[in-house]
């Protein structure tokens, strides 16, 4: 997450690192469990920084709350026997109704504008490492 790394508010305290703390923040927002690695991070408040982050950054709300959605179907669909986590849930709760859409469906159509909407709002060097991670060969 770009605000422990990059001029960020969500400085690091003692010895924890901002790579461990982003990772964190991003199991929590893919609503996956915490690491081993994170056990020694105070996870509500890293849980409660990343709220605040996606309180004030709208592109990467709708890709969070949108892979969420994708998540939940794809979990219903599989017939899976670990549902949608608490938190996945919590945070579909808090800030899927402020999309605009009444609904808890996600909508594959879109998918791939709101992931270059989301991309689009990292600084430019992030894009293009982002592009050579994601580039194939064909």
């Amino acid at each position: 997450m770009r605000h422990y790394g990059v001029g960020g508010t969500g400085a690091p305290r003692g010895d924890e690192d901002p790579a461990t703390k982003a990772a964190a923040a991003a199991n929590f927002l893919n609503g996956h469990e915490p690491h081993p690695t994170h056990a020694g991070l105070d996870l509500p408040q890293v849980q409660a920084e990343a709220r605040d982050w996606l309180r004030k950054n709208t592109a990467m709300r709708e890709l969070v709350v949108q892979t969420l959605r994708v998540t939940a179907v794809a979990h219903q669909t599989a017939k899976t026997k670990d549902p949608p986590s608490e938190d996945s849930l919590a945070i579909l709760s808090e800030f899927g109704a402020e999309l605009g859409d009444k609904s808890d469906k996600p909508d594959p159509r879109a998918y791939e504008a709101v992931v270059r909407r989301a991309i689009a709002t990292l600084p430019h060097d992030v894009q293009i490492q982002l592009m050579r991670l994601t580039k194939t060969d064909e």
